[in-house]
């Protein structure tokens, strides 16, 4: 640390409360890369229409496209050519909206995961139709589709759980927690800073059976409103360190005060450590990546934006190490919501809307990732993004020019780990002349794909970069993925569903 960055820090308080955080923050760890990495989820709330978010260009499926939706049907002229490696030149197209997601595809920095979706075990159409293999639980419902790729359970009522998680409501997320806090060194296990912090999304994704999430305002505050007079602040804290000690040596009130006077300490550390790790960033830097979430002018109510900001600024403090006033995190995992998706009306103009804002989000995030890298040069903070939603929607659209609930989606992952430039998993048939009797892919006459790929594939695949690399662990995460590849060997399906993980994450070295 330079000495005039010492002196400014010291002058405004924050070296000096730096060194007094707890021991603790520099403690966890995790398998593969030795640096910082961080998962961050973005649930488009709603059931984003993925139908509309990749296209294909090419004549033929193209003009099955358009048969489906001749309303709100993107032209072939207005789509945005990518090419994705293995396919030919420009045979699909992104949403007009999405100028800066196409400019990342091409730069290998962005990828796309076809027709994922929950599944109990891999389905064929026959069995959909017939009943013999299990559907997820209360298909096509907002609430439960959402809870299915939170949880990563499709099957609730009749999953078989690890002991540890029976009786208790858990995501995947959260489960991912508990095995990283397993890693911690026993005296440090109970006290150690939350692995999930949620601005945003949906809130089951963060919780686990041992781990309980830190959740914070959008705009990244977390604990009591400031009033500006320093005399009542600090008024109010003794009291209420008063009011915590006073638990009359009952059990479940020493609990609750324990609890709400570690959840504080969390609160204030990770202000004090937020605030040291921004400015040890060089200015230029800060002001760049400030500069990047400026929002455009009729971006006023936007909502993504500033939470992908705060995580940002959460990534930046928990890279960097506690010795320098951080909180020497190794791993963390993040949540941000986007509602606004479940689009019955009107789709054309609010997905246009909507999609403008994700690749403006998504965009600012991963640059000014690019220059905390390289601010941070050696061991630089890793991030991958990935994108969830309740359920795709029917290729077919309806009579007020919008789409109703489907089933298998198409999903974004973003970050310089990601191998880019590719399409994962399977495309799906959009042919549903004669009622799409003779198109496997879709339950009905409206396209709704079966998915070819789990969530639980998907989501593994970002805890295996993370770092929880054995069977057990992944069996305590995703507690359906055993019968779901036995399933799939047994039953011969193709070989991406009976792999535990989707390849869009680069090898460590």
């Amino acid at each position: 640390m330079s000495s005039s960055r010492r002196q400014f820090l010291r002058a405004t308080g924050l070296l000096t409360a730096a060194a007094t955080l707890p021991r603790w923050w520099g403690e966890a760890h995790a398998a593969g890369y030795t640096g910082h990495r961080s998962a961050v989820c973005v649930f488009l709330l709603g059931g984003n229409d993925s139908n509309n978010l990749i296209v294909p260009r090419l004549a033929a499926p193209h003009a099955q496209y358009l048969a489906a939706r001749p309303n709100i049907g993107i032209k072939q002229a207005d789509l945005l050519p990518i090419n994705p490696v293995g396919t030919a030149a420009g045979s699909y197209g992104l949403h007009p909206s999405l100028t800066k997601l196409q400019a990342l595809f091409e730069q290998e920095k962005a990828a796309v995961v076809c027709n994922v979706g929950p599944l109990v075990l891999p389905m064929r159409k026959t069995d959909y139709t017939s009943g013999a293999v299990p559907r997820p639980d209360n298909l096509y419902s907002h609430s439960d589709q959402q809870d299915a790729w939170a949880s990563g359970i499709a099957n609730p009522a009749s999953v078989i759980l690890p002991l540890s998680l029976i009786g208790k409501v858990t995501g995947w997320g959260g489960r991912t927690a508990d095995k990283f806090n397993e890693l911690l060194s026993k005296e440090v296990r109970e006290k150690a800073y939350p692995e999930v912090t949620s601005f945003g999304g949906k809130s089951l994704f963060s919780l686990g059976a041992s781990r309980q999430p830190m959740t914070v305002a959008a705009n990244g505050t977390l604990g009591f409103r400031a009033t500006g007079d320093v005399a009542f602040g600090v008024a109010q804290q003794e009291a209420l360190g008063k009011v915590l000690a006073l638990h009359n040596n009952v059990t479940l009130e020493a609990s609750y005060g324990g609890t709400f006077s570690m959840a504080r300490t969390f609160a204030n550390s990770r202000t004090t450590a937020r605030d040291v790790a921004w400015n040890l960033l060089p200015q230029a830097t800060r002001e760049a990546i400030d500069a990047l979430f400026v929002l455009p002018t009729d971006g006023g109510g936007w909502s993504l934006p500033p939470q992908l900001y705060q995580v940002l600024r959460d990534i930046v403090a928990g890279a960097t190490p506690a010795a320098s006033g951080g909180l020497g995190l190794k791993r963390q995992m993040f949540s941000v919501g986007l509602g606004g998706f479940d689009t019955h009306t009107g789709q054309d103009t609010a997905q246009r809307s909507l999609f403008r804002q994700l690749d403006f989000a998504l965009d600012a995030f991963y640059r000014a990732l690019v220059l905390v890298q390289t601010a941070f040069g050696a061991n630089a903070p890793q991030a991958t993004l990935f994108t969830m939603s309740d359920f795709s929607r029917t290729l077919v659209e309806n009579s007020d020019k919008g789409t109703d609930h489907g089933w298998g989606s198409h999903a974004l992952v973003l970050g310089d780990r990601v191998l880019g430039r590719r399409l994962y998993g399977t495309f799906p048939n959009l042919d549903l002349s004669s009622n799409a009797v003779n198109n496997p892919d879709t339950v009905d006459s409206k396209g709704r794909w079966i998915p070819t790929l789990s969530v639980d594939q998907y989501a593994h695949s970002i805890v295996s970069w993370l770092g929880l690399s054995t069977t057990a662990e992944r069996d305590y995460v995703f507690p359906n993925m055993k019968d779901y590849l036995a399933a799939a060997t047994a039953n011969g399906f193709p070989t991406a569903a009976r792999q535990s993980k989707i390849a869009f994450m680069m090898a460590d070295a």
